[in-house]
């Protein structure tokens, strides 16, 4: 055996000492441990009951927000100042056939939340000052990603 095979077969048995060790070491750190790590805190959260809530369904490349009458809106809508507001945001299929991640975010309120496929997840909050609010995808979700964006409006 050559002095750069031997040079590498010391590297691969290093690699692997060190790989095997840290999956022990997890083994054990997940045994002694009785958490649940990915846990659905609140499978039924409870919101005001003044709040409008609307739900968001994400597809690529855009948002469709279903207020609870049924109208809905495609890359904007509409919320009450003072009053509180539900998003219950998903992701769905589109005419691509496929759903991906997206994430919500409307930077102006520090509002972010993921859209999952088969997933509900919801955000309340308040808006406290009329305007217009540009809110996007902040989630790369393919080639389009750049069109999920638009307002929410914030009116008295």
């Amino acid at each position: 055996m050559n002095d750069k095979t031997r040079k590498e077969l010391i590297w691969i048995a290093g690699v692997l000492v060190v790989l095997i060790g840290a999956a022990i070491g997890n083994v054990i750190y997940i045994s002694m441990h009785n958490d649940n790590l990915a846990q659905n805190v609140d499978a039924h959260p409870t919101y005001p009951s003044n709040a409008t809530i609307i739900r968001v369904d994400a597809t690529q490349w855009s948002w469709a927000f279903i207020y609870a009458n049924g109208t809905e809106s495609v890359d904007t809508f509409n919320v009450t100042v003072g009053k509180p507001v539900v998003l219950v945001v998903t992701s769905i299929k589109g005419a691509e056939q496929f759903a991906v991640i997206h994430d919500l975010s409307i930077p102006k309120l520090d509002v972010q939340l993921y859209a999952i496929p088969g997933q509900n997840n919801s955000l309340s909050f308040t808006p406290t000052v009329v305007g217009s609010y540009y809110f996007e995808c902040v989630e790369y979700c393919g080639l389009d990603h750049y069109e999920m964006r638009g307002m929410m409006n914030v009116v008295a």
